[in-house]
């Protein structure tokens, strides 16, 4: 398991949204915001400028 750190430009293949998984086909790329601990989930400010909460086994 890798840790990410915060700055850090990533790319991520889904997020998580209302309780779903919304996964993509391509890779999107965006900076880590903050890790939370207690759920292992990244919030990545994608390219759009919207935070995500993406799981850290869909970063990649």
């Amino acid at each position: 398991m890798r840790l990410f750190k915060v700055g850090e430009t990533v790319r991520y293949w889904g997020v998580k949204a209302e309780g779903l998984m919304w996964l993509s086909a391509e890779a999107l790329t965006g900076r880590i915001l903050y890790r939370n601990t207690d759920d292992n989930t990244y919030v990545i400010e994608g390219r759009s400028g919207a935070a995500y909460v993406v799981p850290e086994r869909l970063i990649g």
